[in-house]
């Protein structure tokens, strides 16, 4: 089972393989040091601040105040974490507007925050989107997450009252217990991937966050167009169309001219690709 629980470096090269095949990836912590240790010791001191009051609305609370900082658009633009998802999902790439906190206690017992075997598509999350964790303290072997490997690949799992309804002659495989996740690692799975959190620790707090990924030239579900999303990445094709000005294609718009880009969408489009660049 060691392999199932195998940590990969971000830029290790048979990452696919174990995808496609299992459907989740234990990243050995990518982000820059001290854009993690910001982020961490952020949500760390604001629980410990907060810690007696109701843990779900104190997540949310924290969660609103920091996709609103700066320190979010570092994260979601870290460049170790973008060429990881460029390389699973291509470069026409967004991040989705919503973004989860966990904070996982000996003593809470939300449902929300302690969640039993399920998949995130029921929840309206499309097909196409990539889950990523970021784990901002160490798991133990009863607070962290468990997965099902391979689980992905059987289709979309039946639900009732939000619990696994499986057929009488169907059965999950081994349940793996990703116990060896630290501080700055992250977990990616799947949508149709069967998971769960693990447990709850007797003295140990597991704070983590879920960010969501997916191509722009993908298809949104309903909920995915309501949250919205933020463009980390654009494709060559696209950069194209913004070079001639729009999708409309208008025949020779730039011709004996210049194509230009403002500074606001530059980091975005890749200003060498263009003859002038506005400020």
């Amino acid at each position: 089972m060691k392999s199932f629980k195998k940590k990969f470096n971000v830029r290790s090269e048979n990452l696919e393989e174990f995808y496609i095949k299992n459907g989740y990836l234990l990243i050995k912590s990518p982000l820059n040091k001290k854009l993690l240790s910001k982020i961490a010791n952020n949500f760390q001191t604001k629980f410990k601040k907060n810690r007696n009051k109701d843990i779900h609305l104190i997540c949310n609370k924290m969660m609103e105040d920091f996709e609103n900082s700066n320190l979010y658009q570092e994260l979601i633009f870290d460049k170790e974490l973008v060429n990881l998802m460029i390389r699973m999902i291509g470069k026409d790439l967004c991040a989705l507007n919503y973004t989860a906190l966990w904070i996982n206690t000996p003593t809470n017992k939300n449902p929300v925050l302690k969640k039993n075997d399920h998949v995130d598509a029921w929840t309206g999350t499309g097909v196409d989107t990539v889950f990523v964790k970021l784990f901002l303290t160490d798991c133990d072997d009863y607070n962290g997450m468990s997965v099902y490997p391979g689980t992905h690949l059987h289709g979309l799992y039946p639900v009732k009252n939000r619990t696994l309804n499986l057929p009488n002659n169907v059965s999950l495989p081994k349940k793996i217990n990703l116990s060896n996740a630290k501080k700055g690692d992250i977990l990616i799975w799947h949508p149709l991937l069967v998971h769960a959190t693990t447990g709850q620790s007797k003295n140990k707090t597991r704070i983590s966050m879920t960010l969501r990924y997916k191509s722009t030239e993908g298809d949104f579900t309903s909920q995915e167009k309501a949250i919205g999303y933020k463009t980390v990445s654009v494709g060559l094709n696209n950069i194209i169309k913004r070079y001639i000005g729009n999708d409309y294609l208008s025949p020779f718009r730039v011709y004996g001219g210049v194509a230009a880009i403002d500074k606001r969408t530059s980091r975005l489009y890749n200003k060498k690709y263009f003859q002038k660049y506005l400020k």
